[in-house]
């Protein structure tokens, strides 16, 4: 189907000046290698095409897009890209993107087939190479599959890159239907911030720090209902369940890729997930999927926001901090920059919502966007994804760490941010945790 179909024509065409960003194609079918081989042809005027995967999704859809693509007349280059030195799965950082672009010839148009990091890789190569590229999904695991934003490692730290989003997004059901769980899973994690992400994007509006655009912000609710009204049918993963999950990870990332940004999509949950990832790569220590950090960290964040919520009156003030580079092992020197300039942002902050009833238009304004802790986690749990610090391997330490240093990782204003400056963070967390993660 072609994308303003699933969008529904009036959002399509709302945005003339950014709608050319957005893939031009999505395809969720059994004939969905084929159909990209056919429609890649409409982005490329060339004949070589590299497709990348590793070792799992090569097996899962890579054999059968590569054949697609040589019955279609492409020369294929098929990329293995290769699982870290001790076995783990790949990583997207600037490592691993500049390894594989030594070893890839140039080709005129390229195809991932893998998840967040294969996809992300692709994109980010592609971009850079400034080639079109099409993505077969493998898992339902994430939101970044229509995003033009890459999300990668830099010099060991977590951050955002601009690139290019896919000309065509493609799925076979029968694939991401087989895949494990917790992928699956992991996917829900994503989507199930969105209450939290806008009430972020709407808090940097009010403060001043960003435009808010409410079309863009609703454009999953209308197939919200398909997998959250039910998230036991997500668990069985039943046909229509797993669908409406696609079509929402899709559209998750066309509302980014339309505001510019990952605002719409990404806010404190988020934070506290790269936050994980990086302690956990200074201490040598696996982390879990993005997704499944983000649904428990969404509980939490929903839970501070309730806190939040509840109180009247409130002086702001930005909290005194001393930057701890041991969290951050070998990206510390690029995270002390970021905290430098946080300071200033919840100087700015502070300062506008102290101002006379600013706090109270802001608690009435934030009310409708924040869903409870209860309902984020019950679905959850319904659906058989994380929900609990123990489902993600994170001991209680761990995780409080991560919640009090998240938001000196990023210059972006959080619902983290409002709690420490409202003089609930440090504080209130370990018993937020304690009543709802463990």
């Amino acid at each position: 189907m072609r994308l303003d179909e699933l969008l529904g024509s009036e959002l399509a065409s709302a945005w003339p000046d950014r709608s050319g960003a957005l893939p031009a194609h999505v395809f969720y079918a059994a004939s969905a290698a084929r159909d990209v081989a056919r429609c890649l042809r409409d982005f490329s005027d060339g004949a070589w095409v590299a497709v990348l995967f590793d070792e799992r999704t090569r097996r899962a859809a890579g054999e059968v897009q590569v054949r697609a693509l040589h019955e279609a007349g492409w020369t294929v280059f098929p990329f293995v890209v290769r699982d870290r030195a001790d076995g783990s799965s790949p990583i997207c950082d600037d490592h691993t993107k500049e390894a594989i672009q030594r070893e890839l010839p140039d080709v005129d148009a390229f195809v991932a087939v893998g998840g967040g990091v294969i996809n992300d890789l692709t994109k980010w190569i592609a971009a850079e190479a400034k080639r079109s590229y099409a993505v077969m999904a493998t898992a339902l695991s994430m939101n970044g599959y229509a995003a033009a934003n890459v999300a990668p490692t830099i010099r060991g730290i977590k951050t955002l890159a601009h690139a290019r989003a896919p000309r065509i997004v493609a799925a076979i059901p029968e694939v991401v239907a087989s895949a494990p769980h917790a992928l699956t899973a992991s996917g829900l994690g994503d989507l199930i911030a969105k209450p939290v992400s806008t009430a972020d994007w709407w808090l940097n509006h009010v403060l001043g720090f960003d435009s808010f655009e409410p079309e863009i912000a609703a454009i999953v609710d209308r197939v919200e209902p398909l997998y959250l009204g039910d998230p036991a049918a997500v668990a069985r993963h039943d046909p229509q369940a797993l669908q409406a999950l696609f079509e929402a990870l899709v559209l998750s990332g066309c509302a980014m890729t339309l505001h510019g940004s990952s605002l719409p999509a990404s806010g404190g949950e988020h934070l506290i997930s790269h936050t994980l990832d990086m302690s956990s790569q200074a201490c040598g220590v696996p982390h879990d999927l993005h997704g499944r950090q983000v649904g428990v960290a969404t509980i939490l964040v929903a839970a501070l926001y309730e806190a939040l919520l509840a109180l009247e009156d409130v002086r702001f003030a930005v909290p005194h901090v001393d930057f701890d580079p041991k969290l951050w092992g070998a990206a510390a020197p690029v995270v002390e920059q970021e905290f430098r300039k946080k300071r200033g942002v919840m100087e700015q902050a502070c300062e506008k919502l102290n101002r006379p009833a600013v706090w109270s238009e802001v608690r009435s304004t934030l009310r409708p966007w924040v869903r409870s802790a209860a309902s984020i986690k019950e679905c959850l749990r319904d659906a058989g994804a994380a929900h609990r610090l123990s489902d993600i391997g994170i001991s209680r330490d761990r995780f409080l760490a991560a919640v009090r240093a998240c938001g000196w990782m990023r210059a972006r204003f959080t619902s983290v941010d409002l709690a420490a400056c409202a003089g609930l963070l440090p504080g209130i967390e370990e018993r937020l945790v304690d009543r709802w993660l463990t």
